[in-house]
């Protein structure tokens, strides 16, 4: 069974009294431990697309199941609970809480899922000290590096150790040193067996991948799979 399945997926917004398309009968399926760039133009529906495969938001149209669970059949605590249980993200813009210390914005998944103190404290030490920033878990986003911070935000996207982890350009405000840590670890992520989304303009961090998933205006135009550079 796909880890995520979309039959005649389409998205539509009410904009000034108008319809706008942003996703127009989408078809895709990814097995669990795939290795996928989703790719695209600026306004050719892929941050959309990532949005639906997140359950941040459901299709106007069409199914989508998620491990088998038909996500436009939830109602928004269900919703929330299977995003919790099943998914990871991680953001170009870090969304870390910038009063909380690193430590406790890693923990916060956990929070939600109700888990003791005591061990959300430790599994969040322990993904901290995965992504290599044990010594600063005390610290605050305000006193880390950008690539310090997205390191923080892929513990965080792991702590509930997810099947899936979605990263959102993951890179896009990164400089070349910490690019290379942070895909470095996505690459790793993917070698344990989690299935791993990325979505990117960069072509560098697309060859990463296994598959290369392409947008345009809504539709898939290209699916590609390939020997990852």
């Amino acid at each position: 069974m796909a880890l995520i399945a979309m039959r005649d997926v389409h998205k539509r917004h009410t904009l000034g009294g108008g319809t706008i398309a942003a996703l127009a009968g989408v078809r895709l399926s990814i097995a669990r431990n795939e290795y996928v760039a989703i790719v695209g133009s600026s306004g050719s529906g892929k941050s959309t697309l990532l949005n639906l495969i997140g359950c941040l938001d459901t299709p106007t149209s069409g199914t989508y199941l998620l491990d088998g669970v038909d996500v436009g059949a939830l109602d928004g605590s269900r919703l929330a609970r299977l995003r919790n249980e099943t998914i990871g993200f991680v953001f170009q813009s870090f969304h870390l809480l910038p009063r909380m210390s690193a430590r406790d914005n890693v923990a916060q998944p956990l929070v939600f899922r109700g888990t003791p103190r005591g061990d959300r404290r430790r599994r969040a030490a322990e993904a901290l000290a995965r992504v290599g920033l044990a010594d600063r878990a005390q610290h605050l986003p305000m006193q880390l590096s950008g690539g310090q911070r997205q390191r923080v935000a892929i513990a965080r996207a792991l702590v509930t150790e997810p099947a899936l982890v979605l990263a959102d350009e993951p890179t896009g405000n990164l400089d070349s040193e910490s690019t290379h840590r942070v895909m470095a670890l996505l690459d790793g992520i993917h070698r344990e067996g989690r299935t791993v989304l990325v979505v990117t303009h960069e072509a560098e961090i697309a060859r990463r991948c296994e598959r290369k998933v392409e947008l345009l205006d809504g539709s898939i135009v290209d699916d590609a799979r390939r020997r990852p550079a």
